[in-house]
């Protein structure tokens, strides 16, 4: 019988991590630019900030549900729930106040989650 987590469902997972962190990158450079040129408020990049997450989370999902065989829509919520935690994992190496109860915690997960999920039905 075969494994739901293959081999290569787990490669394709981390193939579709590391696009959509790069997607991320990009998409926070461009932020960043932004932000130098026109003095952006610490609202609007908190929002380009969740809109980063949603796009980056979509795409995952997107990417990830592309080779599963059926229920993409938890395939691309497994991979919004992996994108969430790379993201809490570098932040608690980066800031070590990060607490992953938070208000700021759940949102950002259920974003992600809801995100890839969205992403994965699309696929």
């Amino acid at each position: 019988m075969k494994s739901a987590f293959s081999t290569e469902r787990i490669v394709a997972l981390i193939k579709c991590l590391i696009a959509s962190y790069m997607i991320t990158g990009v998409l926070l450079m461009v932020v960043a630019a932004l932000l130098y040129k026109f003095s952006l408020s610490e609202n609007v990049v908190e929002i380009c900030i969740i809109a980063i997450y949603c796009i980056s989370s979509l795409l995952a999902g997107l990417f990830f549900s592309k080779g599963a065989p059926s229920r993409r829509f938890l395939w691309g919520m497994i991979a919004g729930a992996a994108y969430f935690l790379i993201i809490c994992g570098i932040s608690m190496v980066v800031e070590q106040s990060f607490t992953l109860l938070s208000n700021a915690s759940i949102t950002t997960l259920f974003i992600c989650l809801g995100s890839g999920m969205l992403g994965g039905m699309l696929g």
